[in-house]
C-alpha cells in the first residue's frame, strides 16, 4: 500500500505512521527550527482534549496517548533534525470488526479503500483511515502553536452548531481560549451549550449520532502570507482540514452567504485603524487572492454525524448479495464535533507554521 499520500507540507513538514490497531501511531515532523523550548505539559495536555473517554459524550476507547520523541528534540528542545513523535496503542478490541469482512460498514471506508488497496488492507478500525490519526497530528499541532504563540499569534476554536443548534455570535481568539474548555461540547454561548448537551444525550439513547460544525478564529497572524493558486493559504488550509475525517466542507469569513449578496454588501473597503490598514467588514475572512490581510482569519467547517451507530440498518452482504440486518458493536462517538476541533485546530496550525516559514525564507533571498 503506497503511502506517499500522508506526507503534508512544504518547509514545515507531517509525515504519518501507524494504523488505528496497530502498536502505535505516530508523525514524523521535518522542518521545525532549532533551539525552540517545547513545553511539553502544553503538548501533552492537547492530547488530552482530543482523547476518547473524557466523558459520556465520547468514545469510551480509554487510550492514555501519552506521547514519545524518539528523535529530534533533547532536553525539551528542538534539534533542527526531524522529529519523530510516537503514541501507543493501549486499548485494541479487534474482534468488535470481525462482523465486516462481508457486511460492509455504511459510509464507512470498508468499500473503497478495498476497491483501491485490494482485499488485504488492514481496516480493523478502519486502519491507515481512522480518526485515531489525528492524535499524532494533536501532537505535531501543539509545537506548531508553540511556535506561534512565540510570535504573539492566537487560535481560537470553538463548537458552534450541534444539530440544528447554531451559535452564529462572534467572538476573540481570547474569548474562545478562555471559555472553550468550560463544557463538554466546547461551545460558547451559556444558553445554547446546554441544548447542545441534552440533544447528544438524546442520540445517544436512539443508538444514533449528530453532527455539526466548528469555527476556527485566528488573530495576529502577519499579512502577506500565500501564494497565488494552488498553494494559497486558503487552498493550503482547506486540503489540510478536509483531509481530517469526518470534515464535509469550509467557508471562509461570510462563506456560503456570499451567494445571495452583492458586491456593495461583500466589499471590505480598507480603513486605517490605530495607524495601521484594516478593513472595515471582514467578509473575506481574513484571506484575499490566497493572501492574509492582517485582519483575523474565520473559517467554519461542517462535520457529519458518526457513521458508526448502535441503531439496527439494513444493507448490503457482499458474499451473498442478499440485504441484511447490520447492529455495530463497540466504542463510537455519538458526536465527533467537540473533539474533532482539537486535530481542526491543530492542522490549522501546522499549515499557519508552514506559510510563516516559506515567507521568512523568501525574505532572506530579497
Amino acid at each position: 500500500m503506497l503511502m506517499n499520500q500522508d506526507i503534508f507540507g512544504r518547509f514545515f513538514q507531517i509525515e504519518l505512521f501507524g494504523e488505528s490497531h496497530s502498536e502505535e501511531i505516530g508523525i514524523i515532523l521535518k522542518g521545525v527550527p532549532e533551539n525552540i523550548k517545547l513545553d511539553i505539559n502544553f503538548i501533552q495536555n492537547e492530547l488530552n482534549r482530543r482523547r476518547p473517554a473524557q466523558n459520556n459524550l465520547t468514545s469510551q476507547r480509554n487510550e492514555p496517548d501519552k506521547f514519545h520523541f524518539t528523535e529530534g528534540v533533547k532536553n525539551e528542545t528542538t534539534t533542527g533534525e526531524k522529529i519523530r513523535i510516537t503514541i501507543p496503542n493501549i486499548e485494541i478490541r479487534s474482534q468488535d470488526y470481525s462482523q465486516f469482512e462481508d457486511i460492509y460498514r455504511p459510509s464507512h471506508v470498508d468499500y473503497p479503500a478495498r476497491l483501491r488497496y485490494g482485499s488485504e488492507i488492514n481496516l480493523l478500525g478502519s486502519g491507515r483511515f481512522s480518526g485515531r490519526l489525528t492524535a499524532p497530528i494533536v501532537a505535531a499541532g501543539a509545537i506548531a502553536k508553540i511556535i506561534l504563540m512565540q510570535q504573539g499569534i492566537k487560535i481560537g476554536g470553538y463548537t458552534s452548531q450541534i444539530g440544528s443548534i447554531k451559535d452564529e455570535n462572534h467572538y476573540s481568539a481570547k474569548q474562545i481560549q478562555e471559555k472553550v474548555e468550560s463544557n463538554k461540547v466546547r461551545g460558547m454561548d451559556s444558553e445554547l451549550t446546554p441544548r447542545m448537551i441534552a440533544l447528544i444525550d438524546d442520540v445517544i439513547k436512539q443508538e444514533d449520532s449528530v453532527g455539526g460544525a466548528v469555527t476556527i478564529q485566528i488573530e495576529n497572524y502577519p499579512p502577506g502570507l500565500g501564494d497565488p493558486w494552488f498553494h494559497s493559504l486558503e487552498s493550503d488550509l482547506a486540503s489540510a482540514i478536509l483531509s481530517i475525517p469526518s470534515t464535509r466542507g469550509i467557508e471562509f469569513g461570510t462563506g456560503f452567504k456570499a451567494a445571495s449578496m452583492i458586491g456593495s454588501e461583500h466589499n471590505d473597503p480598507y480603513i486605517l485603524k490605530n495607524g495601521k490598514i484594516a478593513t472595515k467588514s471582514n467578509h473575506c475572512g481574513g484571506i484575499i487572492g490566497g493572501i492574509s490581510i492582517g485582519t483575523p482569519i474565520i473559517f467554519r467547517v461542517p462535520i457529519k454525524p458518526t457513521a458508526s451507530i448502535g441503531k439496527i440498518q439494513t444493507t448490503l452482504n457482499f458474499k451473498t448479495k442478499k440485504m441484511t440486518e447490520l447492529k455495530i458493536k463497540g466504542r463510537h462517538d455519538p458526536c465527533i464535533v467537540p473533539r474533532v476541533l482539537i486535530a481542526i485546530e491543530a492542522i490549522t496550525a501546522i499549515v499557519l507554521v508552514d506559510h510563516w516559514l516559506i515567507s521568512k525564507t523568501k525574505n532572506k533571498k530579497k
